[in-house]
């Protein structure tokens, strides 16, 4: 049995099901929200799109830091 070490499988392991998106529900603070708001109406970018960026800007600093 082969074992993965955690920050191998959770950071760097490329896999066609890791790509595949799933919805998740969160709770917010309001001022977030608003922040959220300001933002799809200046860019016209929907919410679930710019907390997907911030995502991925947020992991790829990680993943930077570690180096």
């Amino acid at each position: 049995m082969r074992t993965v070490d955690e920050r191998s499988y959770i950071f760097g392991m490329k896999a066609e099901a890791l790509d595949e998106t799933k919805e998740v529900k969160l709770r917010l603070p309001v001022a977030h929200l608003i922040k959220l708001h300001g933002l799809k109406l200046v860019r016209g970018q929907n919410i679930s799109d710019s907390v997907a960026e911030a995502l991925e800007r947020y992991f790829e600093a990680l993943e930077q830091d570690d180096d």
